[in-house]
């Protein structure tokens, strides 16, 4: 997700002359969110109907074919619009994508860690989900209030050259004192 925090970074310094584009990109964040929703109720779903214990710790057959199809076809939705979002701040962060290694939504293909059921492994992913969740609300709040001035705060203004010999010319002149002889 380091390639969708750059990508809001530039949306933050983004004047408020584009706000059609901002909110291109937070349409496309919020779209995500919904992804992580629906990966959420996949997970939910396992947990209320469990299927059988995976051979040699497997989640993927524990979780069914079925459930690990939609995990992953949502992963791949997701991926897709945070690299449009990518796409969309610019070409600073659009070329970090393809790097983009972590999965957005937890997916159902790993093996259980030592001591960890399936249930487990569900509640541990809807963790993760909302946690992306939280992060992606916090994205939209970056990029719906970047550009926007904040009250109470006056832009500087600007100073000409002649303001700036003007004040100089209007200070008086500093005495020059002489040295001190021992």
């Amino acid at each position: 997700m380091d390639s969708l925090d750059r990508a809001i970074n530039l949306v933050s310094r983004w004047k408020a002359d584009r706000n059609k584009q901002r909110a291109d990109v937070v349409t496309r964040l919020e779209s995500v969110i919904k992804d992580c929703e629906a990966a959420g109720k996949v997970w939910q779903d396992f947990l209320d109907r469990p299927g059988a214990p995976g051979a040699f710790g497997s989640l993927v057959i524990a979780a069914g074919p079925d459930r690990a199809r939609q995990l992953h076809e949502i992963n791949l939705r997701a991926k897709a619009l945070i690299a449009e979002v990518c796409r969309l701040a610019g070409p600073a962060a659009g070329r970090f994508v393809a790097l983009e290694d972590e999965d957005v939504i937890e997916m159902a293909y790993r093996q259980l860690r030592a001591g960890e059921n399936v249930a487990d492994a569900a509640r541990s992913a809807l963790q993760n989900l909302q946690a992306r969740t939280d992060y992606l609300k916090e994205l939209i709040k970056r990029a719906q209030t970047a550009g926007v001035p904040s009250a109470g705060k006056r832009p500087a203004k600007k100073t000409s050259k002649k303001t700036v010999k003007k004040k100089a010319a209007a200070r008086p002149a500093k005495k020059k004192t002489a040295p001190r002889k021992k």
